[in-house]
């Protein structure tokens, strides 16, 4: 199997990046980075990448309140992909993914990354999907009126509230994905027992690899996701991959792949990088990065080492986009 053939040919997806709410950071869009995307496109370009989920981030810093910061970058999406309607298309259905691969432009889903916008108002969760967000990270690290994010403490950290239950079950009839990324393990829990559709991690770790961190997740709860179909995308984040940071490769993050396939098998399993967190947000220098998995651009190579780690052809397609495109098929259209 000749791996650079192989990444050209499947479709490739990255579940989460954030689209970059600081811009115009003008020393990266002078580089060539897109202004309502954070995406570079000869990166991309190199990178085989086909789909990207950007996920809006309203950070508790913004000046603006939650939902009007939120209709904001909507607005700015929308705006960039009206003038690069050659170069990336929103996708709405994921059919418009396939599409895309096929024209060769770049799928982009939208996603929210805490659903702080949404309020406690379940009209404004539909204003969302109007507007072409497909899914949802109930909560980032903070609590809000769906749930506890995952920094109010792991075991102490609540779960869903009654409102919660209700988005939850909302976004199932409307056909937007469930993205338990920064909940409590209690919350998980309960998002398991109350959707009726498959979730996801869009970007996450293992205990098992790094018992510290608190965004990693044990095997229990990888085996729930899988049980209710879902997938758990490995994440970039090098502290989640290893103990020290600095020694966070891409070796380590194929380890994390191989634990998360022999828990759950390759049917459950995905690619969620979180890259933008440690260039355009911390601003942090490349040695604390993933070495050899830096940037988009390096995506051939998690195709090359799961070829040398054995992995079939099949198993590799699904890992690196089509166990995504199954969930989002079945729960979006």
């Amino acid at each position: 199997m000749d791996p650079a053939q192989l990444h050209q040919e499947m479709l490739v997806w990255d579940a989460h990046r954030d689209v970059a709410y600081e811009a115009p950071l003008s020393e990266r869009f002078l580089q060539g980075w897109m202004t309502g995307f954070d995406m570079h496109l000869p990166l991309v370009r190199a990178g085989g990448l086909d789909c990207q989920t950007y996920a809006i981030c309203v950070a508790p810093e913004l000046d603006l309140p939650p939902t009007a910061q939120a209709f904001k970058e909507l607005e700015l999406i929308w705006e960039t992909q009206s003038s690069h309607s050659n170069t990336v298309t929103l996708a709405l259905k994921s059919d418009d993914v396939l599409q895309a691969k096929a024209q060769g432009t770049l799928a982009a889903w939208v996603a929210l990354e805490g659903a702080e916008p949404i309020l406690n108002q379940i009209g404004l969760l539909r204003g969302f999907y109007r507007m072409g967000v497909r899914s949802i990270g109930l909560t980032w690290n903070w609590r809000n009126a769906i749930a506890d994010g995952v920094a109010e403490g792991r075991e102490q950290g609540g779960g869903l509230t009654r409102f919660g239950e209700q988005v939850v079950r909302e976004m199932n009839q409307l056909g937007m994905v469930v993205d338990v990324a920064h909940m409590t393990l209690q919350g998980v829990r309960d998002v398991l027992r109350v959707s009726e559709q498959p979730i996801i991690v869009s970007h996450g770790g293992s205990q098992r690899l790094c018992a510290t961190h608190r965004r990693t997740s044990p095997d229990e709860i990888l085996e729930a996701i899988a049980e209710k179909d879902g997938v758990f995308c490995a994440t970039t984040i090098p502290e989640t991959l290893a103990q020290d940071p600095a020694q966070a490769t891409l070796e380590t993050f194929l380890d994390l792949i191989d634990h998360c396939v022999r828990v759950i098998g390759a049917d459950h399993v995905g690619l969620g990088a979180d890259f933008d967190v440690f260039q355009s947000h911390l601003g942090l220098p490349p040695e604390h990065w993933v070495k050899g998995l830096e940037e988009v651009d390096r995506w051939p190579r998690v195709t090359a080492g799961l070829v040398q780690r054995g992995y079939t052809e099949s198993d590799i397609r699904k890992i690196m986009g089509e166990n995504l495109l199954r969930v989002y098929r079945q729960v979006v259209g």
